[in-house]
């Protein structure tokens, strides 16, 4: 509990919890009575709110580089296969909460934000996280990112293994950070300007590799000062065009760089930071599938009124938390302890 940063933890938590306020508000009936009253907190959900994934993107980034950049070099297939497994086996059970939740939906009031019942070759591709690649419609709002976040991580190990040669140099040394902030600039001036790549990690790279460098950027004036550049570049290209994205991704690197190991909780607080933070990952693949249950409840019941409304927003609110929070007890937390959730060297060569 001591190493970890109170500043990503904090992030993490709140970044999950406006993605899923931001769901709600999207998606569901309930969400259309209760809006009238609170105009600019809906309009921030629907909107804004959506921005907080990039916050995951920098994280991501930024632990991704520390992970890579510890010990000797990668054994790449593990690597990946070590991702993998974080991440799919909790989607894949997500998936199947969406087609059991989306079982409920009365057949003629199917809502069109929810995918048509999947072939089995769909639900295969989903858990290849190649959906997206194949123009499939997508089972869960949070998909997508999960697909993302495997590409970026694996282009980030094989550069590792591509430009760290010798085990004795440390990753900061070789001429990996060079060649992510070439990826960095090129994704923000380039790749992320073309909406047909957002199924690529290159789109995305721009705040990944700005993590990845918020990483790096201790342990010498030199990482330091090409973290900088990189940040500069980031907001002249959001001053000259409005891109809020850019902004946010530009802080919260900015923030880890200065402050992650520096904030740490103690006691109680700690504990409930890490705990949710841990969570974060489940109630953002899972709380979908509470979304598509609230709505089919709320058309079966023929409910109405503020009342119910705000009632069952909360009830889904708070199954999300619980649900995100039994899938990390029953599926993350054993997949991480495993041999195979290990991510070896393969030692010098």
């Amino acid at each position: 509990m001591a190493h970890r940063s109170a500043l990503i933890d904090g992030l993490k938590v709140c970044a999950s919890q406006l993605i899923v306020l931001h769901h709600m508000v999207l998606y569901t009936p309930m969400a259309e009575l209760v809006a009238p009253a609170w105009p600019a907190t809906a309009a921030f959900l629907v909107d804004p709110a959506s921005y907080a994934v990039q916050v995951f993107l920098v994280i991501g980034g930024f632990l991704a580089a520390r992970s890579l950049s510890q010990g000797a070099l990668p054994n790449l297939p593990r690597a990946l296969l070590t991702r993998y497994l974080r991440l799919v086996p909790m989607l894949a059970a997500a998936l199947l909460a969406v087609l059991a939740a989306s079982a409920l939906l009365p057949r003629d009031r199917w809502p069109d934000w929810v995918t048509p019942w999947p072939t089995a070759g769909d639900f295969a591709a989903h858990l290849l996280l190649l959906q997206d690649v194949l123009q499939l419609p997508s089972l869960s709002a949070g998909a997508w990112y999960v697909s993302i976040d495997f590409q970026l991580y694996a282009l980030l190990a094989f550069g590792t293994v591509v430009l760290h040669r010798h085990a004795a140099r440390p990753v900061w040394r070789t001429l990996l950070p060079g060649a992510v902030a070439a990826m960095t600039l090129g994704s923000l001036m380039g790749f992320n300007r073309d909406t047909a790549l957002d199924v690529w990690a290159p789109y995305f790279f721009g705040a990944y590799g700005l993590g990845a460098l918020a990483a790096w950027a201790r342990h010498s004036r030199a990482l330091a000062g090409l973290f900088a550049a990189m940040c500069a570049a980031q907001i002249a290209a959001a001053w000259l065009e409005p891109r809020p994205r850019v902004w946010i991704a530009c802080l919260t690197a900015v923030a880890l760089a200065t402050l992650a190991s520096r904030w740490q909780a103690r006691g109680r607080t700690a504990r409930w930071l890490a705990y949710w933070s841990d969570a974060s990952y489940g109630v953002f693949v899972i709380h979908y599938a509470l979304i598509v249950a609230a709505t089919a409840l709320w058309l079966r019941m023929g409910w109405d009124g503020a009342v119910a409304a705000w009632s069952l927003l909360l009830l889904c609110w708070a199954a999300s938390l619980s649900a995100g929070a039994a899938l990390t007890r029953s599926i993350g937390n054993p997949l991480s302890r495993s041999r195979w959730a290990q991510a070896p060297s393969a030692g010098a060569r």
